[in-house]
């Protein structure tokens, strides 16, 4: 017979075992505890009815037995059928003299009589020296195939008012009753137990049947993932933990797929970028080659666009190896950490622009400048600060004004961008953090940009653990507020 392994180290059987052990070492205690309880209650009344009987029955007979009366014999046996019938075991009554020598035997044998106990019975000499003793049970040996028989001991002392102790009454009596209720008691619990614990199985794999369901249409979805196909959902049902374990996989799925897409959606766009400059360059030199009369100034004239779509192509490539450098895990930790005073790295990119403001006419203003000082990457951040300067300066009208402001706020260092341009759609807000992308109008290719400035710019701010708001207004203008946190100032000054 084939066992079938993956059966049985399925999570179903797992459960279901589990249920078993449980539940059976429960009953296991509990039926011990029970049988325990019982037997002990059992005896202890057996042994209590049995201690009264000797004691009455040496009341009974002390006056005959001190003179010697014949009829004490009739009396025990008697008081010995009494009891039998009372308890339904068989009792054996003995008489012993105050040297422990038996004299009478309710069950007429000659095998006990004139028979010294004292070396035999400890508790005979205990009695007879007046010491109380109660009734004890004990195994005794049968002799047959080495089987052992349980009985029931009982002691008083033959007591005369003027001579005191003057013999004992030793009574046994057989335990087999209540051997035979214990065990059929066990025997019933072991039947119910034995039907309970089948039940229980078949409800616990029920029951895990129920509980293991999410967690099976989990792992089938996994596998359908592991194989490409991104858009798996589970049905989120119950509560607790694999309500969690659900949501937390269907979280998880929308990302990758989201991810998935994104990533699609960047090599469609960078291949895109790329190819637009490459084509213009291909028009151009196929233009070149199909001249027949070479013309200096024409020669001129397409050389420059293929040059300045070389420096276009060059700037994309240059800005997806920055996206990527900046992608990796480590990035953070490759940055470096110094102090930097943001006020005068404003006013040092400002110096760099002025010649494109001038251009376009746009005045650029520093109106308010505090001494604010952050931890983090200078070069990084002065590109963050440039390309969001560059962008107010590019997509603002001539004639129009950019005003930068830096200024400390109890959590973060900030710089604040504001210009009077086109201003951005507000559904369109949400997406120009996006790689590539473009909002309409003023942010055309015509301005040279490539579509990954303040997808890097907000990179390195998260790498900073800060962040970039925007709020714009069409034709109003908009307004960059770069957040970065001051970081831990005293342990970089240390360094």
């Amino acid at each position: 017979m084939r066992i079938n392994k993956q059966f049985f180290s399925s999570l179903r059987w797992r459960i279901a075992f589990a249920y078993l052990m449980v539940i059976g070492i429960g009953f296991l205690i509990i039926n011990l505890s029970i049988m325990e309880i019982l037997e002990q209650h059992l005896l202890e009344s057996k042994k209590t009815s049995y201690q009264k009987y000797s004691i009455q029955l040496a009341q009974l007979i002390a006056n005959g037995y001190y003179e010697k009366d014949p009829d004490i014999y009739y009396q025990i046996r008697e008081f010995g059928n009494e009891i039998d019938q009372i308890e339904g075991e068989s009792t054996r009554i003995l008489i012993l003299n105050k040297n422990g020598i038996v004299e009478q035997d309710s069950y007429q044998s000659t095998s006990l009589l004139r028979r010294n106990l004292l070396e035999d019975y400890e508790e005979v000499a205990q009695v007879l020296q007046g010491v109380s003793v109660p009734a004890k049970d004990v195994y005794i040996y049968t002799g047959n195939h080495e089987e052992y028989k349980r009985v029931l001991y009982a002691y008083a002392p033959i007591t005369h008012y003027t001579e005191g102790i003057i013999g004992m009454v030793f009574m046994s009596a057989s335990l087999d009753g209540i051997v035979s209720v214990l065990d059929d008691i066990r025997a019933t619990i072991a039947f119910f137990s034995a039907i309970i614990s089948v039940s229980i199985i078949l409800i616990s794999f029920i029951l895990s049947s129920f509980i293991t369901h999410p967690i099976k249409e989990l792992t089938a979805s996994i596998t359908r993932m592991s194989k490409g196909h991104l858009n798996q959902r589970v049905k989120v049902m119950g509560s607790g933990e694999l309500r969690q374990l659900g949501e937390a996989f269907n979280e998880m799925s929308e990302r990758l797929e989201n991810l998935d897409n994104a990533r699609n959606e960047f090599v469609s766009s960078a291949s895109h970028e790329l190819k637009t400059p490459l084509s213009a360059i291909k028009v151009l030199a196929e233009s070149l080659l199909s001249m027949e009369t070479p013309d200096l100034e024409i020669y001129r004239e397409f050389l420059t666009d293929i040059n300045f779509e070389i420096d276009r192509l060059n700037a994309i490539i240059t800005d997806l190896l920055t996206l990527v450098q900046i992608d990796k895990e480590d990035a953070a930790n490759r940055f470096r950490k110094e102090l930097v005073p943001l006020n005068e790295l404003v006013k040092r990119t400002i110096k760099g622009l002025q010649l494109l403001a001038d251009q376009k006419n746009i005045r650029v203003e520093l109106l308010n400048e505090e001494e604010v000082v952050v931890v983090g990457d200078k070069l990084k951040l002065q590109q963050v600060i440039s390309n969001i300067i560059d962008n107010g300066i590019k997509y603002t009208p001539e004639g129009g004004r950019v005003t930068v402001e830096v200024y400390n706020t109890p959590d973060y260092g900030v710089v604040k961008v504001s210009d009077t341009g086109y201003g951005i759609p507000a559904n369109e807000i949400n997406h120009i953090f996006d790689r590539f992308y473009r909002v309409d109008k003023a942010r055309s290719r015509s301005t040279g940009g490539t579509g990954l400035g303040l997808s890097i710019a907000n990179r390195i701010v998260m790498l900073h653990n800060g962040y970039i708001r925007v709020s714009s207004k069409e034709n109003k203008g908009t307004t960059f507020r770069i957040e970065l946190p001051y970081g831990n100032l005293e342990e970089t000054e240390s360094k």
